[in-house]
């Protein structure tokens, strides 16, 4: 992020990224928040989760269930949505499991083109025999 930068401590040679947890809110923006935590609690404590949860470029990837259990109600209770107008979303992002999510793998994480041993299906190699070989030299 553009407001991060490496600081070297001199005396034990360590680098620290400055800036690194910072989160900022304009002044302008504060009385919005006022009211969203007036008006809906839950909601002015999902935002600040998502503050507190997002990577450092403002990114967060995190599944209904996952937001259901971290704020102890259920997933028909979250919010959902459609992705109307959205043809392609791709980016970086943090992504958040909770732990009823880790049981089972949600992706594989095979290589691909990894080899893999194939099964062999018993039958015999097609060969060309040595006459075949006299036979394709006479075309």
């Amino acid at each position: 992020m553009a407001h991060e930068k490496d600081i070297t401590d001199l005396q034990t040679g360590e680098v620290k990224k400055v800036n690194s947890g910072f989160v900022q809110l304009y002044e302008d923006h504060i009385p919005l928040l006022l009211e969203m935590l007036q008006e809906n609690r839950t909601a002015g404590n999902l935002f600040i989760w998502l503050l507190k949860h997002m990577d450092n470029r403002n990114a967060l990837v995190v599944s209904q269930i996952a937001l259901a259990e971290a704020f102890g109600v259920t997933d028909r209770s979250i919010w959902k949505s459609d992705a109307n107008g959205k043809k392609y979303a791709l980016f970086d992002a943090a992504v958040y499991l909770s732990e009823s999510e880790q049981d089972r793998p949600l992706f594989s994480t095979q290589l691909v083109g990894h080899a893999q041993a194939k099964p062999l299906n018993n039958k015999p190699l097609r060969t060309k025999r040595t006459s075949d070989f006299a036979h394709d030299e006479k075309e």
